[in-house]
């Protein structure tokens, strides 16, 4: 009895050894094929079609980017079984033939350096037609006819396709369509009701052809033509023109949908009344704008706004919507013209006059000035609520006393800043300082506020910290390629001190 009770013990435990070790082997493999896979699941083929053909561990990979003008040789079997993405970049060139292409490739990608014509249906393998395909065909430029495209491509980029589309050529579940260079007008029944995003040309656009599922349109660098009312579709959110958009926007031509508008490099022109729908959150004038807005032309609802380099319109008073928190523009502004509740403001490049006590809103938190700015700063031109304050590219001017707000926290100097600055000048709520390139000053003692946190001094700057001179607060320290001197002893022993190369 004794004896058979031993040899069921043994037998336990050698069952229990065997699914340990089964256990702990199971474990390592998958550890392996784990480590393996994350090493390997990217091939990058940018010296020989070798680096490819050879490589130990090709199975794993599931994105490939070939470099290389090689053929893939022997045909059908270079690229593994298992890619998903697979892209030909620059340096590619070869003729792509059927079966080259595996039928588990999901995203795949030609650059505009590749010429050859090829049968998509031979190219893309029938089995894509189940899967979501990502199509960039950047030289592509055949005619496309009904079934040439996988069914389930929801992404197609045709960079340099130019001939005409007939109805249900395009898939049915089609959602973004980028045609750059395709310049033929659309009929009815070309783009599938599935499309959100869409990038097109330079040809009148009929009513009735842009589709309802339409969310994102933007027009290509040529398109300059008018927009008359019922033309794009009413769920259309976000509208871009391109560069040579140079048309008057006529009122109810964009739709009550509309929240971004952006206009380009060219457009100048008047915006009436009711030319702007009130579902507008964002909008956008190019380099070129410089119209007068009249009070009431911007909608109600609008939160940012951004003028090009070329305004230089007076805004007055009751122009600028009380909706607005986002401002950017260049040139001069009258006091009262901004509303209170705007509470980011950028200076664009050509911004270069004293701002006058009363002039910024009560609310303001984010005020950076553009590369040319470079006036003295007014006692209480900034209001108490400014917490981000950013000096352009120009700015050097001395710092008087009380031009910074106490509720300021972050403060950033340009390039150019190199002036001394004086005890008393930075207020205490200060935690963020960044000094500019050329700042070579020596940090007097009671200049640095006591909440300091983190300091950043620039390229230039290789002055002698002097003891006593670095608040206690700080916790980071930057110094600049040039600094090369011995730094005080007093320096707390968390202190951060980097150098920036």
């Amino acid at each position: 009895m004794i004896h058979s009770d031993n040899n069921y013990n043994n037998d336990r435990n050698e069952i229990l050894f065997f699914s340990v070790w089964r256990n702990q082997y199971l474990l390592s493999e998958i550890q392996r094929h784990h480590r393996l896979y994350n090493e390997n699941k990217k091939i990058v083929v940018n010296k020989s079609m070798d680096q490819l053909r050879y490589h130990p561990h090709r199975r794993y990979a599931t994105r490939i980017e070939i470099e290389v003008d090689e053929p893939l040789k022997p045909y059908g079997q270079v690229i593994p079984y298992g890619t998903s993405e697979l892209h030909f970049f620059e340096g590619y060139n070869k003729q792509i033939k059927a079966g080259d292409i595996p039928t588990t490739v999901t995203s795949l990608k030609f650059s505009e350096n590749y010429t050859h014509p090829f049968d998509i249906k031979s190219v893309v393998p029938p089995s894509a037609t189940n899967l979501e395909l990502d199509l960039y065909l950047f030289s592509f430029n055949q005619t496309l006819k009904v079934g040439d495209l996988p069914k389930t491509c929801k992404y197609l980029y045709l960079g340099s396709y130019d001939q005409p589309l007939q109805p249900n050529v395009l898939p049915a579940h089609l959602k973004r369509l980028f045609l750059t260079t395709f310049n033929h007008p659309l009929s009815y029944g070309v783009l599938p009701e599935s499309i959100t995003n869409l990038i097109i040309f330079n040809q009148v656009v009929l009513p009735g052809t842009l589709p309802n599922s339409l969310t994102t349109l933007t027009f290509g660098y040529h398109f300059n033509q008018t927009v008359p009312p019922g033309t794009l579709p009413n769920n259309l959110k976000t509208l871009n023109f391109g560069i040579f958009f140079n048309q008057v926007v006529q009122p109810d031509s964009l739709p009550n949908s509309l929240t971004t508008l952006t206009f380009a490099h060219c457009f100048n022109q008047v915006v009436s009344l009711g030319a702007l729908p009130n579902s507008l959150t964002t909008l956008t004038f190019g380099y070129s704008f410089n119209q007068v807005i009249p009070p009431g032309a911007l909608p109600n609802n609008l939160t940012t706004l951004k003028f090009g380099y070329d305004f230089n319109q007076a805004i007055l008073p009751d122009t600028l919507p009380n909706s607005l928190t986002t401002l950017t523009f260049s040139y001069a502004i009258l006091p009262g013209s901004l509303p209170n509740s705007l509470t980011t403001l950028k200076f664009g490049i050509h911004f270069n006059q004293v701002v006058l006590p009363g002039t910024l809103p009560n609310n303001l938190t984010t005020l950076t000035f553009g590369h040319r700015f470079n006036q003295v700063v007014l006692p209480n031109s900034l209001p108490n609520s400014l917490t981000t304050l950013t000096f352009g590219y120009s700015f050097n001017q001395v710092l008087l006393s009380d031009s910074l707000p106490n509720s300021l926290t972050t403060l950033t100097f340009g390039n150019h800043f190199n002036q001394v600055v004086l005890p008393g000048t930075l207020p205490n709520s200060l935690t963020t300082l960044t000094f500019g390139y050329y700042f070579n000053q020596v940090v007097l003692l009671g200049t640095l506020p006591n909440n300091l946190t983190t300091l950043t001094f620039g390229h230039r700057f290789n002055q002698v910290v002097l003891p006593g001179s670095l608040p206690n607060s700080l916790t980071t320290l930057t110094f600049g390629a040039d600094f090369n001197q011995v730094l005080p002893s007093d320096l707390k022993d968390y202190l951060v001190i980097q150098k920036k190369l």
